[in-house]
């Protein structure tokens, strides 16, 4: 029996230009090196998905770079990164890997952009929606694996619920019909994964399985109507997301917390 592929997920690491530099009283780059040393204790991925806000300092590429430094120190393989509503397009593509697509094995993650450079709200229209629909069509790949930064549908915290993809619900529709071949009755897209939230969430009632994976740095805490840090012991710890994409189709993931005492968040640190 052929073994899972292994994918990581982090999302949302917010890294500052200057080193030791910190946000909300948190030093994002140290957050993110301690969840990739714990992860990567735990196992050896076949490819890491970045989901999003790799930058709180949009405007200098020194915290891409940083980024991209902390990664290749650690693991050699496919990285797929994705802009979210704190990156600037045009610096991200010239410090990142620009691919959109990841073949492995049977699956193909597809990466699509739902960002807008200067809006936090998603920027994804029906023009950008059937540009991936035509994606989904052409790839010949038996599964697929769809990663996004803003949540497809709300999670239930108004404040967060603003940002997310408009018609989302309908847009999970057409991304399922579009993975069908001939008469297949179930799609070949089985998920999609997300960030944005900064918290975990988890959907499996519509036509694939819809994924928001904490932050690697600090969290919200779910149902909030405004803005607020989650300071839960457990929940509000830095987070990643695993997945194992099974060669029959099957998609297990679980979201993973950093071991050891909770952050030191500090409100007035807000630049």
């Amino acid at each position: 029996m052929t073994a899972p592929l292994r994918l990581l997920q982090i999302s949302d690491t917010h890294l500052k230009a200057i080193p030791g530099a910190t946000l909300l009283g948190v030093d994002t780059a140290a957050c993110l090196e301690r969840v990739l040393d714990q992860a990567l204790a735990e196992a050896c991925p076949d490819a890491i998905i970045a989901s999003g806000d790799i930058a709180h300092d949009p405007d200098s590429a020194a915290a891409y770079r940083r980024f991209l430094e902390l990664i290749e120190s650690r693991y050699a393989g496919p990285l797929l990164t994705l802009p979210g509503n704190h990156d600037l397009t045009g610096l991200m593509a010239g410090a990142l890997p620009g691919a959109d697509v990841l073949r492995l094995g049977r699956w193909a993650v597809v990466a699509f952009d739902t960002h807008v450079d200067h809006r936090v709200e998603s920027g994804f229209d029906a023009a950008a929606r059937g540009e991936l629909e035509t994606r989904i069509r052409g790839c010949d790949a038996d599964f697929l694996l769809l990663a996004c930064h803003h949540p497809p549908l709300p999670v239930g915290c108004p404040w967060l619920d603003k940002d997310c993809i408009p018609a989302g619900a309908e847009l999970l529709d057409s991304c399922a019909a579009a993975g069908c071949r001939g008469s297949q009755a179930q799609s070949r897209v089985r998920g999609l994964v997300f960030g944005h939230i900064h918290q975990q969430f988890e959907n499996a009632s519509g036509p694939l399985v819809v994924l928001g994976t904490p932050s690697t740095c600090f969290q919200f805490p779910p149902a909030a109507s405004r803005f607020a840090i989650d300071r839960d012991a457990v929940s509000g710890r830095p987070g990643y997301r695993w997945l194992e994409l099974g060669a029959d189709g099957a998609l297990v993931s679980n979201v993973r917390r950093l071991d050891g005492e909770p952050l030191n968040i500090d409100l007035s640190d807000r630049s």
